[in-house]
């Protein structure tokens, strides 16, 4: 069973978030220099916008209170990504700084203090950061040089600093022992994933379920990087509550760790300590995203893929039937460039995003407005988030919250 934390106590959960296939919006104007009817790329600035649960200010707007609609989060235009944990939300803007609001009782919004803040603020000594992401009550960033920083609870080793001493961290910390270059990282419940440049990935943290995936589960913290056994060729990564995911340059897609409700997509709810294929996929996988006890797929061609818990309609395919221990269609989506899968307290599940063409989607659980569509039962089909992003491009599912840029 999982360790219960004080931040429990709070009111916060497991959750996990990775942010897949985030891009710049943009927009093409006529290339009035080059004289050869050309066009020319032009990025288009915007904030961020979020809705759902914000008892701990982690929606961002200054207020307490909770949204079942989109509200403006109180940062600048140009936020290139979002990442949604437990009770906290990290914000990365064009210049390559963070910004964090919310829960920040184990210093997970990494300003060097332990203060809860409804109005983000800025993670100190971060710069030239190109990704994110918020797990539990830890925090992770990719710096352009291909390291990487993290801060927050570290109870299970999940920051990666060789040790859990200290137990937790208010400011950034370079994470040790990577065996390469970063290139994408994942934020997972107790536990952090990293896909090198070679194509393999390392992991550290909580290791109780096999979601590390080197061949090994244990109670005793993983404070240093370990390679994910057998898997080379990786494209992109995600860590859930209790288990990973991994799409491969070739279209397929491993799993392992937690398999309680079919989340590794096997076809059974046999629990692996290391990488196992995902089944019956029927199309090429080029993005993935692990919930609480549920996992998505993004293909190429602009489809959503789900499997495992469903009680909620968290898969997105018309019914409540659960689990599904194989893949099923997310109905109504084409066009996808982002997903993200996010949790529940006590129980499996969470509510799901998605951005296609050029508005957000959202399914599953709906907790004091999670869905961003009003106070409204549970949705097992995708409905549209009304929000003022002219091109969202990121999203990201917390615990009852979500956010877009």
């Amino acid at each position: 069973m999982r360790i219960t934390t004080a931040l429990r106590g709070l009111g916060a959960v497991a959750v996990t978030t990775m942010l897949t296939l985030v891009a710049p919006a943009v927009a093409f104007a006529e290339d009035k220099d080059g004289g050869q009817g050309g066009k020319t790329k032009v990025v288009l600035a915007q904030g961020a916008e979020a809705w759902g649960v914000n008892r701990f200010g982690q929606l961002g707007n200054g207020s307490l209170e909770a949204r079942p609609s989109a509200v403006t989060v109180a940062v600048p235009d140009g936020v290139r990504a979002v990442a949604a944990g437990g009770a906290h939300s990290l914000f990365l803007l064009s210049n390559g700084t963070v910004k964090a609001a919310g829960l920040n009782a184990l210093g997970q919004l990494g300003d060097g203090t332990r203060e809860t803040r409804a109005v983000p603020g800025n993670v100190i000594g971060l710069s030239g950061v190109k990704a994110i992401a918020a797990g539990y009550d830890h925090s992770l960033a990719l710096l352009n040089d291909g390291t990487m920083m993290a801060w927050g609870t570290n109870s299970d080793g999940q920051l990666g600093i060789g040790t859990t001493t200290p137990t937790s961290s208010d400011l950034p910390l370079k994470v040790v022992g990577l065996k390469g270059k970063v290139t994408a990282i994942a934020a997972g419940d107790f536990f952090s994933l990293a896909l090198l440049a070679d194509g393999t990935v390392q992991a550290w943290g909580e290791n109780r379920y096999g979601q590390l995936g080197n061949g090994t589960t244990s109670d005793q913290p993983q404070p240093t990087p370990v390679t994910v056994s057998g898997l080379t060729g990786v494209r992109a990564i995600d860590g859930g509550a209790t288990h990973s995911l991994a799409a491969l340059r070739d279209g397929s897609v491993r799993s392992w760790g937690d398999n309680s409700t079919g989340q590794l997509g096997t076809g059974d709810t046999t629990p692996s300590s290391v990488p196992v294929p995902v089944v019956q996929l029927g199309a090429k996988v080029k993005a993935v995203a692990a919930g609480d006890g549920y996992s998505l797929a993004l293909t190429e061609g602009g489809k959503v893929k789900g499997w495992g818990e469903n009680s909620d309609g968290e898969l997105g395919d018309g019914t409540y039937v659960s689990p599904r221990l194989t893949p099923v269609n997310t109905v109504d989506l084409t066009g996808v460039t982002a997903i993200s899968a996010g949790t529940v307290d006590k129980t499996q599940g969470g509510h799901s995003l998605a951005v296609s063409g050029n508005v957000v989607k959202a399914w599953g659980l709906d907790i004091e407005g999670s869905l961003g569509i009003g106070p409204v039962d549970n949705s097992n089909v995708p409905v549209t988030v009304r929000t003022g992003l002219n091109h969202p491009r990121s999203v990201s599912a917390g615990q009852f919250f979500s956010l877009a840029s």
